[in-house]
């Protein structure tokens, strides 16, 4: 018996609504459903799953756990693909009716992308333990970034990514905004390709050329070069890139000061030697200071 093989598609949109005040989140909606829709059209076995995240949560789009029963299309769409673009457009439009007043929303830092990416992991496999034998799902996640990095979230980020790592499961990242440093990374260490699209109105083109196929056949095709990754850490303490600190034994979190204490885990350090010496030569001098006064 022949093996069956589809590709699950899961895309992760930034829904920050402080970013999307000044730029067309209509126009990536709709480049991001002709990408869904092409997906979709490549195999019937292919999969297809969607969530969004802001600085409040993380929200998803498609499929939703309730069955909804969508009448038959009047657009001469495949229905198919009418019952995902209304659900999409209708569940975001609801998530952004929610969050238009609230306090918590003005901040334009703090999306919880490591959220988003662990969701679409948990979905992932889900996915792959509930096929049927002899059936195979190869997985690939799309995140779709506008508003800045939050260096908070470096840890989490970063667990995510190893995760991806083990499951094979690539991360391509297409940016809106300025550059971010954990996509970069992201895409990188899991084999993804990474895209900043400054012209929006392109962004349709780039889903189709770039992150349509798959990430082993993209080295046959001419994509946009990859740019220079920063691997630098953010420092958990003031959550600042650093080219040299002190990493926890225990969970891994990175400092650019030495601390006694870790803010992640609570494990305790010893002080460094070089520093004891320090304090015990200023201890001595202090005390020869004092001993020529009197």
């Amino acid at each position: 018996m022949a093996e069956s093989v589809g590709n699950l598609l899961v895309m992760v949109l930034d829904l920050h609504p402080v970013w999307w005040a000044d730029h067309s989140l209509s126009h990536v909606l709709q480049s991001s459903l002709v990408l869904a829709n092409a997906h979709l059209l490549q195999n019937p076995l292919n999969k297809l799953a969607m969530y969004g995240y802001m600085n409040t949560g993380v929200f998803q789009l498609y499929p939703l756990l309730d069955n909804i029963v969508m009448g038959e299309s009047t657009t001469g769409k495949f229905e198919g693909f009418d019952v995902v673009n209304t659900t999409i457009l209708m569940r975001v439009k609801d998530i952004m009716l929610e969050c238009e007043d609230p306090e918590e929303h003005k901040q334009l830092d703090g999306s919880l992308l490591s959220g988003a990416l662990i969701k679409s992991l948990c979905y992932s496999n889900t996915m792959t333990k509930n096929l049927a034998i002899g059936n195979t799902l190869n997985s690939r996640i799309l995140v779709l970034k506008g508003s800045p990095d939050s260096r908070s979230q470096y840890m989490a980020i970063m667990n995510s990514i190893f995760a991806a790592q083990k499951s094979k499961i690539a991360i391509d990242s297409c940016v809106l905004g300025e550059d971010s440093t954990f996509l970069q990374q992201s895409s990188e260490m899991t084999g993804g390709t990474y895209v900043r699209v400054a012209d929006h109105s392109k962004l349709a083109q780039y889903l189709l050329s770039v992150f349509l196929m798959g990430a082993e056949f993209r080295k046959s095709f001419n994509i946009p070069p990859a740019s220079k990754v920063d691997f630098r850490a953010a420092c958990q303490c003031h959550g600042k890139m650093t080219d040299l600190g002190y990493v926890c034994s225990v969970c891994m979190s990175v400092y650019c000061t030495f601390r006694p204490m870790c803010m992640t885990c609570n494990a305790h350090f010893k002080l460094p030697t070089a520093l004891m010496k320090a304090k015990k030569v200023t201890g001595k001098r202090k005390l020869e200071a004092l001993n020529g006064k009197s």
